[in-house]
């Protein structure tokens, strides 16, 4: 029979308790690392379209800030529905994040039903990007400037013609925003998709539309269409000499703007929200990424989650009285 001494009893005892007390902390700590697993970023358009694209390129900068994989998922459907129901429905644990486009405070009035809050069922990181509208005109309008059209569309009412890509979409709002702000009467003919209409723009059958700038570009690089405005409350790097609708007519507070945002499902734990904002902010900064998506025709834009409730509360409120108004249902 071995005898084993005492001291060596307690030697061993007090090392498996030195060895317990510091695997155990090491244990906890590991489960509270945020992120520790690779992250859905949900995306609400088909792949391949300018907004896909954009998300992808911000989903993967950011994923580099976090040291995680950000595994991207489509789900397009409904004008956006799809997607922002699903995202709303996701586990609170960081590990789900949307990029949100503005339709997800405009579909709740449009569609009349939708399975989400905008307000209470989604927490706000960050805008990601903005993307303005320019208003093209056809050559066939021998007008120079904002002014000038707008005095010829007040001498001819209901002669000319507005096109857009859908009813109901960010740029039908802003075609109505802008024929109520100046008091104008116009035909509003709708299309399915920004192609077809700007065919009916290059062969003058329309006379305007609000198209986005990723569209415009190459019209206006071609000279095929001439470029009014932006319908933005500042002018874009990818177009500088245009002005902004309220530089050309005076006004003030003119805005139609095309935007994503990033949200996590409400109540994510403010920690994990922290670590998100603060990794936004680094790529918010990235001058490489900001080129990038300005070659797309987009400006990134990140912002605190204060900004990003401005953001949907201003335009739910905007677009939302004008689909009351107008009786627009999608």
């Amino acid at each position: 029979m071995i005898e084993i001494k005492p001291g060596v009893i307690r030697l061993c005892v007090s090392l498996g308790l030195l060895m317990f007390a510091g695997v155990v902390p090491l244990a906890v700590q590991g489960q509270d690392v945020y992120p520790s697993q690779p992250i859905r970023f949900v995306v609400p358009y088909p792949p391949g379209g300018v907004s896909d694209n954009s998300s992808r390129a911000i989903a993967e900068r950011l994923g580099r800030e976090l040291g995680q994989t950000m595994i991207v998922e489509n789900k397009a459907g409904a004008a956006s529905t799809l997607a922002s129901n699903y995202a709303a429905r996701a586990a609170a644990d960081g590990y789900t994040l949307y990029a949100a486009p503005v339709s997800v405070v405009i579909n709740p009035v449009l569609q009349g039903k939708v399975e989400y809050d905008p307000q209470k069922d989604f927490a706000p990181v960050s805008m990601m990007i903005t993307s303005a509208f320019v208003l093209q005109a056809s050559l066939d309008l021998k007008v120079k400037n904002l002014k000038d059209l707008i005095a010829l569309i007040r001498a001819n009412p209901d002669k000319y013609a507005i096109g857009t890509s859908g009813m109901g979409s960010i740029n039908h709002l802003a075609a109505e925003y802008f024929i109520k702000t100046f008091g104008l009467k116009m035909v509003v003919i709708h299309y399915k998709g920004g192609a077809p209409a700007a065919t009916d723009l290059i062969g003058g059958r329309i006379q305007m539309m609000f198209s986005a700038t990723n569209e415009a570009l190459p019209l206006l690089a071609a000279g095929r269409t001439q470029g009014i405005a932006v319908s933005t409350s500042e002018r874009i790097s990818t177009l500088p000499d245009l002005p902004t609708v309220d530089e050309a007519t005076g006004t003030k507070g003119f805005d139609a703007v095309f935007w994503l945002a990033l949200l996590a499902p409400a109540k994510t734990p403010a920690s994990i929200m922290a670590t998100l904002q603060a990794a936004m902010q680094k790529v918010g900064a990235d001058p490489v990424l900001r080129e990038d998506l300005a070659k797309k025709g987009v400006d990134l834009k990140v912002s605190t989650p204060e900004q990003v409730r401005v953001y949907m509360e201003r335009d739910g409120a905007k677009w939302g009285q004008i689909i009351r108004e107008l009786g627009i249902k999608e």
